[in-house]
């Protein structure tokens, strides 16, 4: 368990919180380079996005994701990982990005893939981006020993 898992615990109503649920549901793969160079860098810059209340740059990205070639082996188990997360955060409506989004979703402005979803998840609950991308390297590869570099690069390009 991971840092930013601990201090996420249970909720008053004793559900789990939705950031540690996204993370225990994400499959593991082998494939480094899906991880370290499309996922990764996605869920920085979804965060980015949601942190500065670009809803429609969400949404982009959140398309782009799914309709990216390298990445259709993914797509389905995105998105139902992304709807059954944002499905949980839906009672926090009263924040706005999360509003936008998931107005964008039902609309079919935006597909609501887990990438685009964990970034809003990582803006609204103040999680640290180098933890929250640390968190899903370890919960996607078997092995993360070399995700801490990788994270600081994406993160020193996103600044």
């Amino acid at each position: 368990m991971s840092e930013t898992e601990s201090t996420l615990g249970p909720l008053p109503n004793g559900v789990r919180h939705p950031y540690t649920a996204l993370l225990e549901a994400l499959p593991r793969t082998a494939n480094r380079t899906l991880v370290e160079a499309l996922e990764l860098p996605a869920i920085a810059t979804a965060w980015r996005h949601a942190s500065t209340g670009e809803a429609r740059e969400l949404a982009a990205l959140d398309r782009s994701l799914l309709e990216n070639p390298a990445y259709a082996a993914e797509a389905a188990k995105s998105l139902q990982l992304g709807h059954e997360s944002l499905k949980h955060l839906l009672p926090l409506r009263d924040s706005r990005p999360l509003q936008r989004h998931a107005d964008a979703v039902e609309n079919g402005e935006a597909p609501g893939g887990h990438l685009a979803i964990l970034g809003l998840m990582m803006a609204l609950f103040s999680i640290p981006p180098r933890q929250a991308l640390l968190d899903y390297a370890r919960a996607r590869l078997p092995q993360a020993g070399a995700a801490p570099d990788v994270i600081s690069g994406i993160l020193d390009q996103a600044a």
